[in-house]
């Protein structure tokens, strides 16, 4: 990436599992971003493990075969979310990397408007992430999720010394060295690895700034409000005994 026309270089960092249905709206958001940023981002697309036919849509799509300098899409065994999104972050090049999810519910150029309530560029040592709790959020189609989400970030709070209201969005962004350090040493690849991120970037002394954005609940989520959320639960439970454990060694 050579960006002259924008504050940074950024890499946009997709994870993708069975995701045959929303390809499109995946590469709609890529394109529009694409259009509107000015600049040369790099975009990494993770497919983990797709069992159905994920990774031919995306490389058959049109987008793709338009922006194959800028767009790389790479294979692996399914890990979970967090692993996909580990091995993406470890490949970026970029100086600051936005992890974002392939249903587009948040756009990237979302990014945009942070850069400008920014003042053009991040501040050093900070993560920002999206939270559908901030009050200048734009949020569409909730639904029972928005109950699901609350609990989960309550019990967040109630176990860890994270404040932030909304730890689970997936539009995040990472200065590139702080990511690939948190991401490398990532143990937990389900749904929950946002607070393992989370919690060792809090211990670390590291900013976390929440921030608004637009957001719509898209068909078709993989997450079951049951049986994920003991999972979560469980990992959470797992993350905080591991990482008090690791940081008491230091």
């Amino acid at each position: 990436m050579n960006d002259t026309n924008v504050p940074v270089r950024l890499t946009l960092v997709i994870p993708c599992y069975n995701e045959s249905g929303r390809i499109g709206l995946l590469y709609e958001g890529v394109r529009s971003f694409i259009a509107k940023w000015g600049g040369r981002p790099e975009i990494i697309i993770i497919n983990d493990g797709s069992k159905d036919n994920t990774e031919a849509l995306l490389k058959e799509h049109e987008v793709f075969k338009q922006h194959k300098e800028l767009i790389s899409i790479y294979s692996q065994p399914n890990t979970g979310k967090g692993g996909a999104l580990r091995n993406g972050v470890l490949k970026a090049t970029g100086d600051y990397i936005l992890t974002l999810d392939a249903d587009m519910a948040t756009p990237p150029e979302e990014i945009i408007k942070w850069l400008a309530l920014m003042g053009g560029k991040p501040a050093p040592n900070t993560i920002y992430i999206g939270s559908r709790e901030h009050k200048d959020s734009v949020i569409k189609k909730q639904g029972d999720r928005k109950a699901a989400g609350n609990i989960f970030n309550f019990i967040v709070r109630l176990l860890t010394p994270l404040k932030a209201r909304d730890t689970q969005c997936g539009f995040k962004l990472y200065p590139a060295g702080e990511a690939k350090r948190l991401f490398d040493g990532l143990q937990t690849y389900g749904w929950a690895h946002d607070v393992e991120l989370l919690y060792k970037a809090y211990l670390d002394k590291m900013n976390i700034v929440e921030m608004p954005l637009a957001w719509n609940a898209i068909e078709g989520s993989k997450i079951s409000l049951v049986s994920d959320g003991f999972n979560m639960l469980w990992e959470i439970l797992v993350i905080v005994a591991k990482t008090k454990r690791q940081y008491s060694k230091k």
